[in-house]
């Protein structure tokens, strides 16, 4: 029998290359895991995302012609941009009823909203908003 070969800190190479790999699968897995079911977690309740690469607060001012809405969050205010890609969920948690996709116009004035940017850093474009619906 052949012995087995080892690097030299004793790990065998092939190990090494499949926990790289099992790590980025995992990874990859909960990231993608997420991103399917976000639509049915509720406002601020994002694991890793909410108050960190989201706003949350009151939608005060609704353009539908330029088709943004601004928000009014702790950071002061915001104004975004609603595309064709941006999906919009309505949060019915509080109804005690599951979420489901909504047009633009639930994005009204007043309505508490989560919105996930898609480019976390200049915050214009809107990958996601969640609105939160209180009342049947």
């Amino acid at each position: 029998m052949t012995p087995t070969r080892r690097n030299r800190n004793g790990v065998r190479p092939l190990l090494g290359g499949l926990a790289i790999a099992v790590t980025l699968l995992c990874g990859t897995s909960y990231a993608h895991g997420q991103k399917a079911t976000e639509r049915y977690i509720p406002i601020g309740q994002s694991p890793g995302l909410s108050g960190k690469y989201t706003s949350i607060g009151l939608i005060t001012e609704v353009n539908a012609r330029a088709h943004t809405i601004t928000i009014a969050d702790p950071a002061g205010a915001r104004t975004v941009k609603i595309t064709d890609k941006t999906h919009i969920w309505l949060d019915r948690s509080k109804l005690k009823r599951s979420n489901v996709s909504g047009p633009f116009t639930d994005l009204q004035k007043g309505r508490r909203v989560e919105v996930k940017y898609a480019d976390p850093e200049r915050r214009q474009i809107a990958e996601w908003v969640k609105v939160e619906i209180v009342q049947p």
